[in-house]
């Protein structure tokens, strides 16, 4: 693996966790382990956990990164845009 600096590896961290929960996300739908309403529901949920504890971090731009990701998720569901 290439170095990395404190950074770049904590991005990839990130990005590696995030696909990682998407894809089992949609995994479970897949083989009807959950619903799509069920896959949304997770998404609602990651959303709403993300808003109450945003009030305690120092970087409202990185909050706002995280909620833009977790609603971009929630639009690849059918019959499901409100937010």
């Amino acid at each position: 693996m290439k170095e990395l600096s404190p950074l770049e590896l904590a991005i990839a961290s990130s990005l590696m966790a995030g696909a990682l929960q998407a894809a089992l996300i949609q995994s479970m739908i897949r083989k009807n382990i959950i619903t799509d309403q069920e896959g949304h529901e997770i998404y609602e949920q990651a959303l709403l956990m993300l808003e109450t504890s945003q009030a305690v971090c120092s970087s409202p731009k990185v909050f706002e990164a995280a909620r833009e990701l977790i609603e971009q998720h929630l639009r690849k569901f059918p019959h499901h845009d409100e937010l």
